[in-house]
């Protein structure tokens, strides 16, 4: 299927139930083997569906915009972005933060994820929020990748234990937001 198939536009509230099954599917798919069934299993569409609700009408208390990549009516991934954060990368210069990039694995590699983050950096930037950063599992290989062709560098890591498991985390910062979309 050509990429150009699909739509990326910013979501809207009548987005949340289809966010929330993409949200489950997608973790679901990338990161069984990944992270431990218990977190995977706290993760359902029902849930998230509310929360979608919240942050779509800024109830969230994060000013986050949201894309989507729908096709024909039918979202197949989306991505999240708005204000940094974390206090450390904020003091450092990193003012917008990528908080989600996820694609349905039917729907990978159509170069999606590219123009996500295309969509997101073009939306930090012309908020005056120079210079980005996203979390990603450390062992998520194909999103990392995806990142440093992006051209992203890998400026922390975090660990986050909770009672389902331990995930670790690795930072990506994008310090040239111009020089980073023209790399892509």
């Amino acid at each position: 299927m050509n990429h150009t198939a699909y739509d990326i536009r910013r979501a809207t509230q009548d987005d949340a139930e289809a966010l929330a099954q993409v949200h489950e599917t997608t973790w679901r798919e990338t990161y069984a083997g990944l992270m431990s069934e218990q977190l995977l299993d706290a993760l359902t569409a029902d849930a998230r569906a509310e929360a979608w609700r919240r942050i779509l009408t800024g109830q969230a208390g994060y000013l986050g915009t949201t894309y989507v990549a729908d096709r024909d009516g039918t979202l197949a991934a989306y991505g999240s972005c708005g204000e940094q954060r974390h206090a450390a990368f904020a003091e450092a210069g990193y003012g917008g933060e990528f908080a989600a990039v996820y694609v349905r694995a039917a729907d990978q590699r159509r170069g999606l994820g590219t123009r996500l983050m295309r969509a997101m950096m073009d939306d930090l930037t012309a908020r005056g929020l120079n210079a980005f950063t996203l979390w990603v599992p450390r062992n998520n290989i194909p999103a990392r990748s995806l990142y440093e062709q992006l051209g992203g560098k890998v400026i922390g890591q975090r660990t986050d234990t909770r009672d389902q498991g331990t995930l670790v985390e690795i930072a990506y910062g994008w310090p040239d937001p111009a020089a980073s979309m023209a790399a892509a």
